[in-house]
């Protein structure tokens, strides 16, 4: 929902250019790291992976820890993000309090997570469908008011970048890789059938999303449904709020049980402990946090593709050479040649600076 305002600032033409390049971009390393997976044979999550592949020894050791808790960090930034997007979602339907619309959205979000992953798979695909179900509904909405999408391109550099890292963003589900190969088990294709299907479905949610709120709205929102309400009535108030909650929901559960693994295999906890200590920490945060929404998600993006920058690209190489699987069954080819791993670090560098960099900048 916040990808159509960046968007407006460099037209159609720019979202064009920018959403096959990060879609692209995001797969790659996406792909990478179920290839890390596959070489390695084990259910791990990243950090677990680093300290095989990258940092050993006494220093790496220490710098394992930093990067565990910065990734930490990073991930309860997502989640406080999406409780608050979400609480706020709430308070608006019903008129309760603020806070008490965080907790509730916290309490059904962290629930699911509680029974793990095969609980999260189920849900998951339950809300996808009602996602594209809610997306078809506003298309279906918006074509009797003839929607017409001025076709130029516009902006700055730093507005292209202030897209460009949104939109990758927004294809954003590198920690869940694990869980998708961790569930579909020795099936390697169809993980990566399954990586490429759900950022394929998120990529075309969000162009969708993007077109109707530049095609309809007067002023195009922060939140792109307040700007498609105002010109398509309240009914499509209910449904985008809806649609903006469940894709909050889902966000939280995928990143949630993510960060409860991280946190179960490097400190050792228990299942449980582990998972609450990766939820209610995004709550109590957000509770004395001060930011907005949308730097919410800046700070968020752009951390998560710094670490990713610095740290998957030589993993990738070294699982490569040193994987204990000599037949992953799967593998990138020649997409994980030396000059699209460059390519991939400078696409992924390029979102840490566009996730950080000033709209009107």
């Amino acid at each position: 929902m916040a990808v159509p305002f960046l968007a407006e600032s460099v037209g159609i033409i720019g979202l064009a250019v920018i959403l096959p390049i990060a879609w692209a971009a995001s797969s790659i390393v996406h792909l990478m790291l179920a290839e890390i997976l596959f070489r390695t044979g084990q259910d791990l999550q990243i950090v677990e992976l680093i300290h095989i592949y990258v940092l050993r020894g006494r220093f790496g050791k220490w710098l394992l820890w930093i990067i565990f808790t910065f990734l930490s960090v990073a991930f309860l930034a997502n989640l406080a993000a999406y409780v608050s997007g979400a609480g706020e979602i709430v308070a608006n339907l019903t008129g309760i309090d603020q806070r008490i619309a965080e907790f509730t959205v916290y309490i059904i979000s962290a629930s699911v997570v509680f029974f793990g992953l095969k609980a999260v798979g189920i849900a998951e695909k339950i809300g996808v469908v009602v996602l594209v179900t809610l997306v078809t509904i506003i298309v279906l909405g918006a074509i009797p008011l003839q929607p017409h999408v001025p076709f130029r391109a516009s902006g700055s550099a730093t507005q292209w970048l202030a897209l460009y890292g949104m939109v990758m963003y927004a294809l954003w589900t590198f920690y869940s890789v694990p869980q998708v190969v961790k569930g579909l088990g020795q099936d390697r294709r169809g993980a990566v059938r399954a990586i490429l299907t759900g950022l394929g479905i998120n990529g075309a949610l969000t162009a969708t999303i993007a077109l109707v709120a530049l095609g309809v709205s007067t002023e195009v929102t922060q939140i792109a449904i307040i700007g498609i309400t105002e010109q398509m009535g309240s009914w499509v108030g209910i449904v985008g709020s809806a649609l903006v909650l469940f894709a909050f929901v889902t966000s939280y559960w995928s990143v949630s049980l993510a960060l409860a693994d991280i946190i179960q295999e490097r400190i050792g906890l228990s299942t449980k402990p582990a998972w609450l200590l990766a939820t209610l920490p995004s709550l109590m945060i957000l509770w004395v946090g001060v930011w907005q929404f949308l730097e919410w998600l800046r700070l968020a993006a752009g951390a998560t593709a710094i670490v990713v920058a610095l740290i998957t690209i030589p993993m990738y190489q070294k699982a490569r050479q040193k994987g204990g699987v000599k037949d992953p069954g799967w593998t990138l080819g020649p997409w994980g040649s030396p000059a699209m791993l460059a390519l991939v670090l400078f696409l992924l560098i390029l979102m840490g600076i566009g996730s950080l960099v000033s709209i009107g900048g």
